[in-house]
């Protein structure tokens, strides 16, 4: 046993590892490793893809455990949650969901969502237009600019196999009669009191100010929180270490000094 020094960032829809810049200084002492979902996007296709399925190709090709401590942005909260479920991670969600009904925008609209996609709609230059007036003179802005840069290189079909991840699926018989274990809920939520694009989440959470980018624009507050979180792992991790070594005897605490 050890304590844990890697964090696994996962980045939000038509994001990459800039999101969370402005957190590094908060994440002091811990090795950082940087998702990039297009690293295992290929070994799917539009039609058979499904969060469970992606997410163990990401366990797989990162070679994420159960010590690695998980902060996930939007899409990527909700990846750490069901690589939670999986692995057992600590992990922390901001301005993310554990349910897809959560998101404010018309993914069930499934055909309409194909449509536009195929006709190149989310890297059109009215869509960029449309985004970029929204978020005018916004302290958020240089995030909205780094997404519209992600996702023109994902490509259209990438962009609709994230999609099709979070659109709700309908569930057969089978999983209807099928008694599932409760979900094991967020280690933390952080959501924003004026997201516009993510509901605010049914579990406990703390509240912290801006929009969905907040952690980006107010990065003191956001990492301030995460900062505590993690202290407060490394001392959990601290106490489970003496009472191992405890249980060992005067080896094991001879191991735990070393």
């Amino acid at each position: 046993m050890s304590y844990r020094k890697r964090i696994v960032l996962l980045p939000g829809f038509g994001e990459d590892k800039r999101i969370f810049r402005k957190l590094k200084p908060y994440l002091h002492g811990y090795d950082l490793l940087h998702v990039d979902y297009r690293s295992v996007l290929h070994l799917f296709s539009p039609e058979d893809i499904i969060v469970e399925d992606f997410v163990a190709a990401l366990h797989a090709h990162y070679s994420i455990n159960k010590e690695d401590i998980l902060i996930g942005h939007s899409l990527g909260g909700y990846i750490s949650h069901v690589l939670r479920q999986q692995l057992g991670c600590d992990n922390c969600l901001i301005a993310s969901f554990t349910e897809t009904k959560k998101i404010k925008l018309p993914f069930n609209y499934k055909k309409l969502v194909k449509w536009f996609t195929n006709k190149g709609f989310f890297t059109s230059p009215t869509l960029k237009q449309l985004i970029r007036l929204k978020y005018h003179n916004k302290p958020s802005m240089p995030e909205i600019e780094n997404s519209l840069e992600v996702i023109q290189q994902y490509g259209k079909e990438d962009i609709y196999k994230l999609i099709r991840m979070i659109q709700p699926r309908s569930r057969g018989i089978l999983d209807w009669l099928r008694s599932k274990p409760a979900p094991l809920r967020p280690s933390l939520i952080l959501h924003p009191v004026k997201d516009l694009i993510v509901a605010r989440p049914s579990e406990p959470h703390i509240p912290i100010p801006g929009d969905h980018f907040s952690h980006a624009t107010h990065p003191e507050i956001v990492g301030g929180h995460i900062a505590k979180w993690l202290l407060r792992l490394k001392r959990e991790k601290a106490h489970e270490l003496e009472m191992q070594a405890e249980l060992e005897g005067a080896n094991g605490f001879a191991s735990l000094v070393a």
